[in-house]
């Protein structure tokens, strides 16, 4: 039985790209920084430090804090009110609480803007918990990480979860676990292919999750 169900927060839960998309010009626009990539949604999902990295092309870790506080300083005042639920979030979240199957983010967004947004989108009272990779000192290093210390300090069984997202990195993080994955194909990771794990179901909307759970159960 499925008891708890793991989401990435951008591109599954919310449609977060003008926010952060903004973020980033902003950013460049005042760090005088022409990019070296297209600033598209193909870059929402990795963490901060290593999208300036692929967008700037820079390496100097000193270079690349100070982008990443300016960054912080526009998307947490600004880019985070520009984050919108895909249709049928609250419900979706509220249904799973409602047959007692809990709700967790795991998402490679900072903690604190990850909490804004779950907080004024009204997810919170439905959520377990909200997780980044820095809710660990020190950060964790990558997603699967988080995904790991979630089923431990709440002893959830890998066959009990499932890892709903819609990147390569959310494929990775359910297969070093062994939970199943849920390819969210409406996000800015699709068209996915997978290396290591087939997805056990498609989601083409986010209202259609509880059904599959359903079905997977």
């Amino acid at each position: 039985m499925i008891t708890a169900v793991l989401f990435d927060l951008d591109g599954t839960l919310v449609h977060s790209s003008p926010g952060v998309l903004a973020s980033f010009r902003k950013t460049f626009d005042a760090e005088g920084i022409v990019p070296v990539a297209t600033v598209d949604e193909s870059v929402i999902g990795p963490p901060l430090l290593a999208t300036l990295t692929r967008l700037t092309g820079i390496h100097d870790a000193d270079r690349l804090q100070q982008l990443a506080r300016t960054f912080k300083a526009t998307y947490d005042t600004e880019g985070v009110l520009h984050a919108d639920p895909y249709a049928g979030m609250t419900d979706v979240l509220k249904r799973l609480s409602d047959v007692r199957c809990r709700s967790f983010i795991v998402t490679n967004k900072r903690l604190a803007p990850a909490r804004m947004i779950a907080e004024r989108l009204g997810m919170t009272p439905y959520l377990a918990g909200v997780y980044a990779l820095d809710s660990f000192t020190p950060p964790a290093p990558r997603k699967r990480n988080v995904v790991a210390n979630i089923l431990a300090e709440h002893g959830i069984a890998a066959t009990a979860a499932l890892m709903v997202g819609d990147s390569e990195d959310d494929a990775d993080a359910a297969a070093a676990n062994s939970v199943r994955f849920v390819a969210a194909t409406y996000g800015y990771g699709a068209p996915l292919s997978f290396a290591d794990s087939v997805p056990a179901a498609t989601l083409d909307r986010l209202s259609d999750l509880p059904n599959i759970v359903v079905s997977l159960d």
